[in-house]
């Protein structure tokens, strides 16, 4: 049934043709606002290069570009005191192949840079 405004009126609703609804408009710029916000303050930012990174923390410092995206975010799990729970082997198998939701990133590093990222993790409280 159509009113005069060339209207649907389904079981005494009002239904409006070609409009987005007040509500899904203010949700689209409340998720737009929080997703810009979060791209310019979340933790990790600011990637350093493995390759430029000097020998002696590169493990902290793809630790800090890499792993706290997520473990830092509440994304993932906290990782402090990972090695008190894991075995060595498990977490670098983890490093490299990825478990769950945390993705594979063994082919983006050496099996040395894996131990320094692991030997930070050590001392990561």
């Amino acid at each position: 049934m159509k009113n005069e405004h060339n209207e649907d009126i389904v079981s005494d609703i009002k239904i409006e043709h070609n409009k987005v609804p007040k509500l899904l408009v203010a949700v689209f710029y409340v998720v737009a606002i929080w997703a810009i916000g979060y791209a310019i303050f979340m933790p990790g930012k600011l990637q350093v290069e493995p390759a430029a990174a000097p020998q002696e923390n590169k493990g902290e410092l793809i630790f800090t570009g890499t792993c706290l995206n997520c473990h830092a975010t509440g994304a993932a799990p906290d990782l402090k005191g990972v090695t008190d729970r894991l075995k060595e082997e498990d977490i670098k198998n983890v490093i490299k192949n990825g478990r769950n939701t945390m993705p594979a990133i063994g082919h983006l590093y050496s099996d040395k840079e894996i131990d320094q990222v692991y030997t930070y993790l050590e001392n990561y409280r």
